[in-house]
């Protein structure tokens, strides 16, 4: 039996509930939560106000409405004719360019042996010796073609360039270049802000005229409130990305936080609860009543999409954390209505959400057939999709199911997203191309399946798959990659697949007169020089095509190799020897710095000549793919452009991917 002094300094449920009616008087829990998911709103329709004028430029090109939203095959003429006028002007002669290129094959497959190619025509030693002692005469003459390709434009009315519009983090550079700064892989100190913001409004919400203790009903009514905004933020047809210009991938780290401070809102409102009914003795009474059975239910439920949604479950068991999360959602969502029904416009909402993503992506997957092959060099795996070519943006990435026993008994229920390598509409007939690197348990299953396909190709089978290919996602979003006057394409390892796909969307709308670049740099950073040989014959053919005449875009390839051998391998060692001009292998890590100061020189210089102003530069284009180290290094050399050279060339804007 207890004592008085115990007994009085228990509060009995009378008491608490007398508390929090005294402290609330007139207050409504449910109106704070409305009016705090307002102000969320009011918060995104900001950004969406600032990014407004670059999607209206966007979408004032036709293209914009249909590209980067359906995949889709479409009948292409036999020759597709540049759009380019056929009046051009004369090109400059070996004496001004101090080097030449000579003839190249015009094939972009990228299975083409390099050493057969060398021995059937490539590029001689002696042509690789002249762009090395003449670096400099060749990016002077790349300027001088420049120069008259952009004062010969400003006569051409009738191509259909697109349009230009800095994005307004241009405005405030230093604001820019701070929010950037990373502070661990994947988070930013842009990003930290606005979960700091996101923090704060949300201990408002559990914390004003309310103790959590004594008064655990408020966050209950928080945890609800956010149902809608976690649902949201993870859907991959991300409504709030489509008026933010932003791919769903950039909004995962808002998902995961506001689904973490929902389970922690869950968690106190328990905690609240059983502190007050362990006090008043109630607590076995309480939990037997069927409202309490199903709160208590969706605590375990949203403690446990906490435990399997960690970094490491993701990373190393993917398919049990896809598994959890949808039997913990739908466990969730189904109890917190059962507990309280003043959930269900939020669990309704979220609902919507949710359907609306999936009926959009069942509209956004092909069936079809695809092509396997292996490429050792690379550790990668070629798939081909012939049966898609258009419908998607430079940068883009879908998702890949492959239909076939050879990835195992459950291979099948696996889908993962890979970058886009090839473009669309291609003037060469390719199809979807994906590069997918062997990294887990199921591309490793998919580069052995490639492998045997191969192997088997001889005896009669074929090396063709069926394919669920969802899409497209991601991609630049409101950004216009072409109406950048420079471009520098930074890629790592694998990355070199994001890269590619941009360099032949821009060089194929070069061509087609949709082009204001003057200038575009690829740096590929990889740790075996032998990388390069499977793509050696699409470099070849790139640089051969913006050197002919339709094409106002210079196109210089650097690759840098980690790497180094004492004695290299015979093949490499020939093949590295012959490199086509404009092409250069070296040792060491990227020199990103000066590479970038050269690309915005370079775009400034073309709307120059003397005292003579053609026009003003249209901003320099900066994106990455790659590892956090290779990323964080561009974004040192993107802080460190002089505020005058960065003024004079229209911007620097960075896209990391």
């Amino acid at each position: 039996m207890s004592s008085p002094v115990v007994a009085a300094a228990i509060p009995s449920v009378s008491t608490l509930k007398s508390a929090a009616q005294t402290s609330t008087a007139g207050f409504d829990n449910a109106n704070l939560v409305f009016n705090v998911d307002l102000f969320l709103v009011a918060f995104v329709a900001l950004f969406f106000l600032l990014s407004l004028p670059r999607a209206v430029v966007r979408y004032t090109h036709s293209s914009e409405w249909f590209d980067g939203q359906l995949l889709r095959y479409v009948t292409l003429s036999k020759s597709r004719r540049s759009h380019r006028p056929e009046t051009l002007p004369a090109p400059l002669t070996a004496a001004h360019t101090h080097t030449s290129r000579t003839p190249t094959p015009t094939s972009t497959d990228w299975l083409n042996d390099s050493e057969k190619y060398m021995d059937n025509g490539g590029y001689t030693s002696a042509s690789h010796a002249v762009l090395n002692r003449s670096g400099s005469g060749s990016s002077q003459a790349h300027l001088l073609r420049n120069y008259s390709s952009s004062s010969g434009r400003a006569r051409r009315a009738h191509l259909n360039l697109q349009s230009h519009m800095p994005n307004w983090t241009t405005m405030l550079p230093q604001l820019s270049w701070i929010t950037r700064i990373s502070l661990r892989p994947g988070l930013t100190i842009g990003g930290a802000s606005i979960l700091i913001a996101y923090f704060a409004v949300m201990l408002y919400a559990g914390l004003y005229m309310s103790n959590p203790f004594t008064q655990p009903l408020r966050t209950g009514y928080v945890a609800i409130s956010q149902i809608p905004v976690v649902i949201l933020l993870a859907t991959k047809v991300n409504v709030l990305g489509m008026l933010l210009g932003a791919a769903y991938t950039r909004l995962n780290y808002l998902h995961r936080f506001a689904g973490r401070l929902l389970v922690l809102a869950v968690n106190i409102h328990a905690i609240g609860y059983f502190y007050s009914w362990s006090l008043a003795g109630t607590f076995t009474t309480q939990m037997a009543k069927p409202m309490h059975v199903y709160g208590f239910v969706a605590l375990l439920a949203a403690d446990a999409l906490i435990l399997f949604s960690t970094d490491f479950m993701r990373r190393q068991y993917y398919g049990t954390f896809i598994v959890m999360h949808v039997i913990g959602v739908v466990t969730f969502l189904v109890t917190v209505f059962m507990h309280s029904t003043d959930s269900a416009p939020y669990i309704l909402f979220a609902l919507a959400a949710y359907m609306f993503d999936r009926l959009m992506r069942l509209v956004k997957t092909r069936y079809t057939v695809a092509r396997l092959c292996a490429l050792s060099e690379l550790n990668m795996t070629r798939v081909e999709v012939q049966g898609i070519n258009a419908g998607w943006r430079a940068g883009q990435h879908v998702r890949l199911r492959i239909l076939s026993r050879g990835l195992g008994l459950f291979g099948w229920m696996e889908c993962h997203p890979f970058t886009i390598a090839s473009v669309s509409k291609s003037h060469n007939g390719e199809g979807l191309i994906l590069m997918c690197k062997k990294t887990g348990m199921w591309t490793s299953r998919l580069y052995d399946l490639a492998r045997r396909a191969e192997y088997s190709e001889a005896n009669g089978y074929s090396q063709e798959v069926k394919v669920l290919v969802e899409g497209p996602y991601g991609g630049p979003g409101h950004t216009l990659y072409s109406s950048f006057s420079g471009a520098l394409l930074v890629a790592g390892g694998s990355g070199i697949t994001f890269a590619l796909g941009v360099l032949q969307d821009l060089l194929q709308k070069d061509l087609e007169g949709r082009s204001r670049l003057k200038c575009i740099e690829l740096v590929w950073s990889v740790q075996d020089p032998s990388a390069v040989l499977p793509l050696l014959p699409l470099f070849s053919a790139l640089l051969a095509q913006s050197s002919s005449r339709p094409y106002y875009t210079t196109v210089n390839i650097s690759v840098s190799y980690t790497r180094c051998f004492s004695n290299p391998p015979e093949h490499v060692s020939k093949t590295l020897s012959r490199l086509p001009p404009g092409l250069t292998v070296t040792p060491g890590r990227p020199k990103l710095q000066s590479t970038l100061a050269s690309v915005v020189d370079r775009a400034c210089a073309l709307f120059h000549r003397g005292r003579e102003n053609v026009g003003a530069p249209a901003g320099v284009l900066v994106t990455v793919c790659g590892p956090q180290g290779l990323a964080e290094d561009v974004r040192k050399a993107v802080r460190r452009i002089e505020p005058e050279r960065r003024k004079r060339a229209g911007g620097v804007e960075l896209h990391d991917e």
